[in-house]
């Protein structure tokens, strides 16, 4: 088996891009830092794994696919095969070394009781480490379209995913972290505009007064939060201050959403004015190819009218003079 080519047929294969922009992928990749030791949660084919081993640090995997984590071996410092639904599966994990982050890139929301299995995460963490998550917003747009159109369609992935036994909101997750015992420190969102979800709802089945209705909610078109959290050491002082980053850092992530929304918006404009610039293009070499024709029929007409003066002057159509008259064709 290629443990670095046995991805193909995993649902959840990326490939990890650390520049990219508006990406939970790439936002986790920089929290986590280079030369950690990171116990990662569901790593699935071990596409974050191996950007993790790029960066240098050293990662212990729960995996509960037997194939995947067979593929994750040779990239791993260890492997447990386990299901992160038994919170022991990650008190297993747990050696005196312990570790400066715990990952959980999109898993939480496909476990039954994720609040056990985060609360296991603290225990697991280094003096100073801390908690990095994703997950997706199920109080995006387009699902509330959905919604209110009367559907609820599950999905192979995204906000719908089949596998999903929890959805989250802001406040949810803020409820989940509280009782794991964590403080947030930092949160950011990857934005998707309304109708650019794969929920694919038709802009024309919404009118523009239930459309503002549903995009006046701040969180309308996250996607997925990304954050970071730190055990709550019980001093309040600390966590209000952390609280005050968090909304400073919402702020920010309120600017970036409105340059988003702006450049789809500009691109969707562009797309449009290129559209209209074909169609004019094309009218104007069909009025071109309609000039040419009538110029062309004009120059025959011309051309007819001269044979027709010629005939008229020549001995043989005087002579037929008497016959066009007899005929009323003089």
């Amino acid at each position: 088996m290629d443990p670095v080519t046995d991805h193909v047929d995993n649902v959840y294969w990326a490939e990890v891009d650390p520049l990219a922009e508006n990406n939970s992928h790439a936002l986790a990749l920089a929290w986590v830092g280079s030369n950690k030791r990171v116990l990662e949660l569901g790593p699935a084919a071990g596409h974050f794994t191996r950007a993790l081993v790029a960066n240098g640090c050293r990662v212990v995997a729960i995996e509960r696919d037997a194939l995947a984590a067979t593929s994750l071996q040779s990239v791993a410092e260890r492997v447990i095969v386990g299901d992160l639904s038994d919170p022991a599966v990650v008190a297993s994990a747990i050696d005196d070394e312990r570790f400066d982050v715990v990952l959980g890139g999109d898993v939480l929301e496909h476990l039954p009781d994720p609040l056990s299995v985060l609360q296991a995460c603290r225990a697991a963490l280094k003096p100073g480490g801390y908690v990095v998550l994703s997950l997706p917003n199920i109080a995006h747009a387009d699902v509330k379209l959905q919604l209110l159109a009367g559907r609820f369609r599950y999905g192979d992935f995204g906000l719908l995913d089949r596998t999903h036994l929890h959805f989250f909101t802001l406040e949810s997750i803020q409820e989940l972290v509280d009782g794991a015992g964590l403080v947030m420190v930092d949160l950011r969102r990857v934005i998707v505009p309304v109708f650019g979800s794969e929920q694919a709802v038709d802009p024309a089945s919404v009118s523009p007064a239930l459309l503002a209705e549903v995009v006046a909610d701040a969180e309308s078109e996250t996607y997925q939060f990304v954050l970071r959290a730190v055990a709550h050491d019980g001093d309040v002082e600390i966590a209000n201050l952390a609280g005050r980053v968090v909304e400073l850092g919402t702020a920010l992530d309120r600017e970036r959403a409105r340059l988003v929304v702006a450049e789809a918006e500009l691109e969707s404009t562009r797309a449009a004015l290129n559209q209209a610039t074909t169609a004019l293009d094309q009218t104007t070499t069909a009025l071109e190819e309609s000039a040419g024709c009538a110029e062309g029929f004009e120059a025959q007409c011309h051309e007819l009218a001269a044979h027709v003066v010629a005939l008229q002057s020549t001995r043989g159509y005087r002579m037929l003079a008497p016959l066009r008259w007899l005929s009323g064709r003089r």
